[in-house]
């Protein structure tokens, strides 16, 4: 007898006003986006057991060097959610391998945990960015990207909603998680930015 996986907790759960789970589905899927600021990206979603594997592969096609930014939109140890002024903590030059042997020692904390968000630029300014509701974004809209989501088997949405398209969410907090964002301020020497 087979025994199924157990299920793997989002960073969010889509909710009714009244803040309870609404039976929302996160589909696999991606679609072509503009930016509020002009910019072309693809925005991308997968159910949170294949979130690290899509991250992964997105983040392997990154040129070097890397710079990464940890947006805090919430401290968890304090209780504190930074309102319209997250914490902004930035490395620049950072190899991959320094990057992704910090991120799987991280998991809990990038994949599991609503706290952040964390952007990720590549040496030509192409970017991922994983924010707080488990949704992935990559900068530009751009064929090798789609090329790779297609062949994880990620296809485009014809339509549909994303998570970041629900009207109430509510995000998942990881006490586990606080060392582990500890060790990724420190390992790839993030430092605070001023707002």
């Amino acid at each position: 007898m087979t025994v199924p996986a157990p299920a793997v907790a989002p960073k969010c759960v889509s909710v009714t006003a009244e803040g309870e789970p609404d039976g929302f589905e996160i589909p696999t899927a991606y679609r072509g986006e503009v930016a509020p600021d002009g910019t072309t990206r693809l925005a991308i979603s997968v159910p949170p057991e294949r979130l690290p594997e899509v991250f992964y592969a997105l983040a392997g096609a990154l040129s070097t060097p890397w710079s990464v930014m940890y947006l805090q939109l919430t401290d968890r140890r304090r209780g504190k959610q930074h309102e319209g002024k997250p914490r902004r903590f930035l490395s620049v030059d950072v190899a991959p391998k320094q990057g992704l042997d910090t991120f799987k020692r991280c998991e809990t904390l990038l994949f599991r945990d609503g706290r952040h968000q964390l952007w990720v630029r590549g040496g030509l300014t192409e970017q991922l960015v994983l924010d707080e509701m488990g949704v992935l974004y990559v900068y530009p809209d751009d064929f090798s990207f789609r090329d790779l989501l297609d062949g994880l088997g990620v296809a485009e949405m014809k339509r549909g909603k994303l998570m970041c398209d629900r009207d109430y969410v509510k995000v998942q907090f990881e006490a586990t998680a606080d060392a582990q964002e500890a060790l990724l301020l420190a390992n790839l020497r993030l430092a605070e930015v001023p707002a």
